[in-house]
């Protein structure tokens, strides 16, 4: 019965103790209050991140994103530079909040592709997370937020 229910990958999943003792020892550090849209916003990165941070050249882009298909998605991607509005956190971060309609409804496209129809701004300007999470973690970036 449990190999068909993916309990690790669910919400009531079980975390790995190897998980908590990683979060123990790459604690969120760094932060910052802000507001985007009109709207408060906490920000927290760990100090794996910000030891990349001071490597970068440029603000890291953080776009966090409700992707609406089939289901709706919470994804934070980031970015070197993009062409829509960004808000400077401090001199190292920069983020974005977009909500985004997929052209499709097939589960094997929106899992392999993410296909983007169209913006929706008026889902934008209501639904802003109060909080976001980064990390820099195996090589790359990795990043949470939430309401």
């Amino acid at each position: 019965m449990l190999s068909i229910i993916n309990l690790r990958g669910s919400y009531f999943g079980i975390v790995s103790p190897l998980t908590i003792f990683d979060r123990w020892l790459h604690r969120y550090s760094h932060s910052v209050q802000t507001r985007l849209n009109n709207k408060e916003l906490f920000v927290e990165w760990t100090d794996r991140a910000q030891r990349q941070l001071d490597q970068k050249p440029k603000p890291l882009v953080v776009e966090m994103q409700l992707y609406f298909s089939c289901v709706v998605k919470k994804r934070v991607l980031f970015h070197e530079q993009v062409d829509f509005d960004t808000a400077m956190v401090n001199d190292q971060i920069k983020l974005a909040f977009r909500s985004i309609q997929s052209d499709v409804c097939s589960p094997e496209v929106f899992a392999r592709d993410f296909p983007e129809a169209r913006e929706l701004n008026a889902v934008s300007d209501k639904m802003i997370p109060n909080r976001v999470s980064i990390d820099f973690k195996g090589g790359e970036w990795i990043g949470e937020f939430g309401y």
